[in-house]
């Protein structure tokens, strides 16, 4: 009977452990260097030579179906030497930001490191709203629309971000019927059509 109970127990510390490493790799997380146009609502002279860059901590979670940013740090860049724009004084609060963020701006800065950030991201959306056959996430996810809300106290230096959900982002390269790629003709580039997916609302962690 002892020999029984120990036995059960070890199976249960066992299986304890494969829960324990099931959870940790349904879990993610990833430094990101993101620049996004400055949104309206902080940018009333819509100037197109600024930008918010944010390096940041993402978490991708699996298991509760949902992405947290955590804003490390972030600051205002222009093109333009000459033109400054700052931040809001007090606490803003933005509700409906979208904007689209493509891992192919990645791949040359993070290399491997962008591949894996994008089959993490695949790997969320299958769990719960698997891709139809008829795409390969893996060659054609190449962007996602963030959709969230922003808190920012700029007397602070803080940058809240809530990511509320995602929209994929499917592109489809310009092809002959037989199936050959058509670059562009002057630039030898290959040449993409985007197919939005519907949008995936996400938990809040």
């Amino acid at each position: 009977m002892q020999a029984q109970t120990k036995l059960l127990r070890i199976l249960i510390f066992l299986l304890a452990i494969q829960a324990s490493s099931t959870a940790r790799a349904q879990l993610t997380k990833y430094q990101v260097l993101d620049v996004i146009d400055l949104p309206p609502e902080l940018d009333p002279e819509r100037s197109d030579s600024c930008s918010l860059e944010f390096q940041e901590q993402w978490i991708l979670n699996v298991s509760t179906f949902s992405i947290s940013k955590e804003v490390e740090a972030y600051g205002i860049s222009c093109k333009d030497s000459t033109e400054t724009l700052s931040l809001p004084e007090g606490e803003v609060r933005l509700k409906d930001i979208s904007y689209e963020f493509a891992f192919l701006d990645l791949m040359d800065i993070m290399g491997q490191k962008a591949s894996q950030l994008q089959e993490a991201m695949i790997a969320l959306i299958n769990h719960r709203y698997p891709f139809p056959d008829v795409y390969d996430p893996a060659e054609q996810l190449l962007s996602v629309y963030f959709h969230e809300e922003w808190v920012i106290e700029a007397d602070h230096q803080v940058f809240k971000k809530k990511v509320k959900g995602i929209t994929p982002v499917i592109w489809q390269q310009r092809q002959t019927a037989d199936g050959e790629a058509l670059p562009d003709a002057q630039t030898g580039y290959p040449v993409y059509y985007k197919l939005k997916l519907e949008r995936i609302d996400l938990r809040h962690p």
